[in-house]
């Protein structure tokens, strides 16, 4: 019995479904611009995204000098951000946003605009055009919603997003030290620290910054050393000034002995 009633679930259920698709493509084909449009309606409220769209761009020329076109082009934006195309959501929300400024939906459009970059932005080590693009899209968003219930939720996309860019900068900086690239690696290593600040790359910024300008003062030509020493102490000074419990203290310290190690002999000279 159960059988039975299983199968007979299966083919009722195969027949709304072809029945359904049937009279879909019988309006997507045929239909007019009404039945198109209060198709592509019913499928949006019912999530049927990708099915939505196509109704939608077809009735768009139809309905472009008329009310219902604010509702085409939000649906198209909020369809299309549904199903994670979002360099298309975006187009669509920036052309809902300059055509109907003072819909209520604005709020809305401008938020997922942020998000759809938020969503395109690739992990650190990639260019990141799509991660600024997000940055500034929030803060657009906070600027025009400062009471909006989702400046909480902005905030935090906004200190993800800058976590991002503070490590690809980052990592970047250490490539240079890598290489040996040590004049490189000690620009960077400040471009870390003054971007962002509160960074909490900071303290391995400020090491590797004085073990860069360590390498390149004890690796330096002869007329270039002397200065380059005075650098490195400063910068090792600096650093233990502001992280006196560093991690990296021990290995600091005994680079500061070699400086010094090495500047005495030409104070001696001076003398």
């Amino acid at each position: 019995m159960y059988k039975i009633f299983k199968y007979s679930l299966i083919v009722v259920l195969a027949t709304v479904t072809l029945s359904s698709c049937g009279k879909y493509n019988k309006v997507l084909n045929k239909g007019t611009g009404l039945e198109r449009y209060n198709m592509a309606n019913s499928l949006y409220k019912e999530g049927d995204y990708d099915k939505a769209i196509r109704l939608y761009e077809l009735v768009m020329p139809q309905y472009a000098s008329k009310p219902q076109a604010e509702v085409i082009t939000f649906r198209l934006a909020d369809s299309n951000y549904n199903i994670k195309d979002y360099l298309t959501a975006v187009y669509y929300y920036e052309k809902f946003i300059r055509s109907y400024p003072k819909s209520t939906e604005i709020e809305s459009g401008q938020y997922r605009i942020a998000e759809s970059y938020f969503q395109l932005s690739p992990k650190y080590s990639v260019t990141q055009t799509d991660t600024q693009k997000a940055l500034e899209a929030f803060q657009n968003f906070i600027d025009n919603n400062p009471d909006s219930k989702k400046i909480a939720e902005a905030n935090k996309r906004v200190d993800e997003l800058n976590l991002k860019l503070e490590k690809k900068a980052f990592e970047i900086a250490k490539q240079y030290f890598k290489i040996g690239n040590y004049k490189s690696a000690i620009v960077a290593f400040d471009n870390v620290i003054l971007d962002y600040l509160g960074t909490s790359y900071k303290e391995e910024a400020m090491f590797y910054k004085f073990k860069s300008a360590y390498e390149l003062g004890i690796n330096s030509v002869v007329h270039k050393k002397e200065d380059r020493i005075k650098d490195a102490l400063k910068a090792y000074t600096r650093y233990k000034k502001a992280f006196p419990a560093s991690e990296y203290l021990k290995e600091a310290d005994g680079l500061y002995e070699k400086l010094i190690k090495e500047k005495q002999p030409k104070q001696q000279q001076n003398s």
